[in-house]
């Protein structure tokens, strides 16, 4: 086909008219409190930040979120957190309901209502019990009069002591009258929008040649008012006049075209006047789609099939076997069996040579268009197999960059050779120096860059530094991926905009980093479909899937339903089969004090990591998915790097439905420590004290998080041991570990900083005199290391008002079941007050 340029808006040529909202439709914008990578909810303004509190998963059943109103009472006051810029229509019916939960709260005045302009008068719920569970509460209520008919909602309380908390706020408009005539902030978001909705624009079927688009847009009359009148660029065919039903769907039937590219232009008008409303122009391609002959193809999990598993005779004469690859994407091929022969090859189509003799592990993956394949295998002397798999796209961020915590060892080249590259197909950022960018490109791989998209403004600005991007011009990469966007903001409408106006003739591929659930179907939809129309329907929608780890499997579980199930329906809902054009990417950073996810010592992020992959390899919701991997590797320490790519191995090149953990015997919680973050105070250690009180607990606001690097854990790690050095002899902790295996591997981390710095905010890096007693153990000696954080420079510059921690990771086999864990201060210097914490006892990988 002909260089192709990517999508194009026209014009919009007016925004003026207003509509009815939907029956059911909530009124308020992001009720659901969905704020994820940000401090609070967007479309939220709270009274304090110190008083109204937001919890990622505080809601019901633990799995919606919830904001907080609390206050201890001692200073009295209004807290709130509203949301205004309703326009309502006084005297029709509404109703509000939500879930309250209350816990020792009292207040003069509180509860969650509606108001009109000036609150002088308002209705909801303010007779709310001093305790009560989470209950459901729900209102069926006729307006009060407003000025302007201008109204907001609040969840409040005057002079409060206690808590009081809100999850799932929700305003409906009930009455005919009240649906034709209430906006809200979601105006905002409410241009009138032209969306391809299925299927892609290069992808369109001359069997079934229909385009379906949706309209989205305030329109104060009926929708059967309007038309499409659809015309397109060097065709045969009339232009076509097309009503739009009820639900804003438009179908444009293009049967007559021959396979190509084509320009059509889309106006939507007045049925009786003509009048425009809005026009657009979007390039498509009409497509032969291969017919799938799925008899051959076993699936295996819901990311790979195996598509070829045949035995190849010891004939060095050339061997054929055909495949079929279900989808777009790629392809893992393997060729197993004894020593090759010097002179073997392995071709695909004829044309790429995939394996020969000196290629490692004797596999390959490359990316494939949908359908009928062949391979071809030459020089083989002994007998063998011929493997094949459909599997996703495999990303990793970023390749070839080390650890900031420098004992890890290298991540370079050699490093990836041995423990990524066998689960990789996609590499974003870092570097390729030296012949890894040869190499690399030589085992098929893709390598995108990095475009910062930075504040999302003008949408012309965006699309020109795009344009001018390494990712788009310099000839070592394939594209790039957008750092990142937020369904959270309404911004995220300019940057759908720059995609649809992006110049792309090398059809590189762009990427989108996304962050949240959509919410706003007009908005929302549109950028959907831009990102995953670009780069002819190549674009990918990378979701950060971040997970933070909960108290138990049970709660993580859940958590995961919510965090990753419930996004992907999401999306799926939003967009037809979006999974097809979808990332799920995993945090593999665990690296204290970089940026970890691994916030709770009690709990081994390894079987977590794979709870969250496993999830994606056997929840249906994720069939189709076309891109997993990861984020963060080199904010990843060397062992969880090492196991995040065998569980891509595991699950997304071999196909496995099993837990990987179950094979090395982890567990969410080996139950190996108790209390190792000092949570609890003392309880589960023994104590010796050098004198009375020279040990204690205490909390250090913020330490977790600024010190350690706990990402997004709230005030987990802020609770610690104080070891006050005595002169006359040391302190010393102990507790003893059931349950080790004899012979097998441990690793033991720790955390430990001076309380006067981290109180003080003093920036004195160096090693503290806290060290570990494993009497009996062998201990790894060049697995283990000390590593004391010293950052000030480049990014962290402003890092001299934050105490630096010492992380302490000793590696050790176990020589029996149970080994006393044991930590004295007796290297300290008489007087220091030294602190420990995230103490985790964890099986190694070795």
């Amino acid at each position: 086909m002909k260089p192709f340029l990517s999508l194009l808006t026209i014009a919009i040529l007016t925004s003026s008219v207003e509509g009815a909202v939907a029956e059911g439709e909530n009124l308020l914008v992001n009720g659901r409190f969905d704020a994820e990578q940000l401090g609070f909810p967007e479309f939220w303004n709270p009274s304090s930040t110190k008083n109204v509190i937001y919890r990622r998963n505080g809601g019901p059943e633990g799995k919606k979120a919830s904001i907080v109103l609390k206050s201890d009472g001692t200073v009295p006051s209004t807290i709130s957190a509203r949301q205004q810029g309703m326009t309502l229509v006084a005297g029709e019916t509404y109703k509000l309901s939500a879930y309250i939960k209350t816990k020792g709260f009292k207040s003069r005045y509180a509860g969650l209502i509606v108001h009109n302009s000036g609150w002088f008068s308002a209705i909801g719920f303010t007779k709310l019990p001093a305790d009560s569970e989470w209950t459901f509460h729900e209102k069926t209520f006729k307006l009060m009069s407003s000025k302007n008919n201008e109204y907001g909602l609040a969840m409040f309380a005057c002079d409060p002591t206690g808590e009081i908390h809100f999850a799932e706020v929700k305003l409906e408009a009930v009455s005919q009258r009240a649906r034709e005539g209430s906006t809200s902030q979601m105006s905002i978001a409410a241009a009138p929008r032209l969306v391809p909705f299925r299927p892609l624009l290069n992808r369109i079927p001359r069997a079934n040649p229909v385009m379906t688009f949706k309209f989205y847009g305030p329109l104060s009359e009926k929708r059967g008012d309007y038309e499409c009148l659809i015309t397109t660029g060097g065709n045969p065919i009339p232009p076509q006049t097309i009503p739009v039903d009820k639900d804003g769907t438009i179908r444009a039937r293009l049967a007559g075209f021959p396979c190509g590219d084509y320009s059509l232009t889309a106006v939507m008008r007045h049925r009786e006047t003509h009048e425009e409303l809005l026009k657009t122009v979007f390039p498509i391609s009409i497509i032969d789609v291969p017919t799938i002959d799925r008899t051959n193809i076993k699936q295996l999990n819901n990311l790979v099939a195996e598509v070829l598993n045949r035995p190849v005779a010891a004939n060095p004469a050339a061997q054929t076997f055909n495949f079929v690859n279900p989808r777009d994407g790629w392809v893992f091929v393997a060729f197993t069996g004894g020593k090759p022969a010097p002179g073997l090859s392995v071709k695909i189509d004829d044309r790429d040579t995939v394996i020969t003799a000196t290629t490692d592990r004797l596999e390959a993956f490359r990316e494939l268009p949908m359908g009928k394949h062949r391979v071809t295998v030459s020089g083989n002397k002994a007998g063998a197999r011929l493997i094949v798999r459909s599997i996703p796209e495999i990303f990793d961020y970023p390749p070839c960059a080390n650890s900031r915590v420098p004992e890890n060892g290298s991540y370079g080249w050699e490093f990836m050779k041995k423990h990524i590259l066998y689960a990789v197909t996609t590499l974003n950022g870092g570097a390729l120096p030296g012949e890894a960018l040869g190499e690399a490109k030589g085992l098929g791989l893709k390598w995108l860059a990095n475009f910062g998209v930075g504040p999302v403004g003008d949408p012309a600005t965006v699309r020109e530094r795009m344009e001018k991007h390494a990712g788009m011009t310099k000839p070592q990469y394939d594209g790039f991926t957008s750092d990142e966007l937020f369904f959270g903001r309404i911004t995220i409408g300019n940057y759908s905009k720059a995609l649809w106006l992006l110049h792309n003739p090398e059809n590189r591929l762009v990427y989108t980093w996304i962050v949240g659930k959509p919410s706003i179907s007009s908005l929302h939809t549109d950028f959907m479909s831009a990102c995953l129309n670009i780069s002819r329907g190549r674009g990918r929608l990378l979701f950060e899937a971040y997970c933070h780890p909960q108290a138990d499997q049970k709660a993580a579980a859940a958590y995961l339903d919510d965090k990753i199930g419930e996004t992907m329906r999401r999306f799926n809902a939003f967009f037809p089969n979006a999974a097809a054009g979808t990332g799920i990417i995993f945090g593999n950073f665990n690296q204290i004090p970089i940026i970890s996810l691994e916030h709770d010592p009690a709990v081994d992020f390894k079987y977590y990591l794979d709870m969250q992959v496993n999830l994606v390899a056997n929840d249906p919701v994720f069939k189709n998915l076309a891109t997993t991997g990861y984020w963060g590797t080199y904010y990843g320490d060397e062992e969880m790097v090492r196991w995040s790519f065998k569980l891509m191995r595991h699950y997304a090149v071999e196909g496995n439905r099993d837990m990987l953990s179950a094979r090395y015997g982890f567990r969410y919680n080996p139950g190996l420590v108790i209390n190792g973050d000092f949570a609890d105070g003392m309880n589960g250690w023994t104590k010796s004290p050098a004198a009375e009180g020279s040990i204690r607990t205490d909390k250090i606001a913020g330490y977790g998080k600024n010190s350690q690097g706990r990402w997004g854990a709230g005030n987990a790690g802020d609770t610690v041991c104080v070891m006050t050095r005595r002169a006359e002899r040391p302190n010393r902790i102990s507790q003893t570990a059931h349950g080790l295996k004899p012979g097998k591997a441990y690793c033991l981390q720790f955390v430990t900083a001076d309380f006067k710095d981290v109180t003080g905010k003093k920036y004195n890096p160096r090693r503290y005199g806290i060290r570990a007693e494993l009497e009996g153990a062998k201990v790894l000696g060049d697995k283990g290391f000390v590593h004391i954080d010293r950052r000030n420079t480049g990014r962290y510059k402003h890092n001299n008002n934050v105490a630096k921690i010492n992380l302490n990771r000793i590696i050790f086999r176990a020589t029996s079941a149970t080994q006393v864990i044991g930590f004295n201060d007796e290297k300290a210097a008489a007087g220091e007050e030294l602190i420990i914490n995230f103490i985790q006892l964890k099986p190694y990988l070795e």
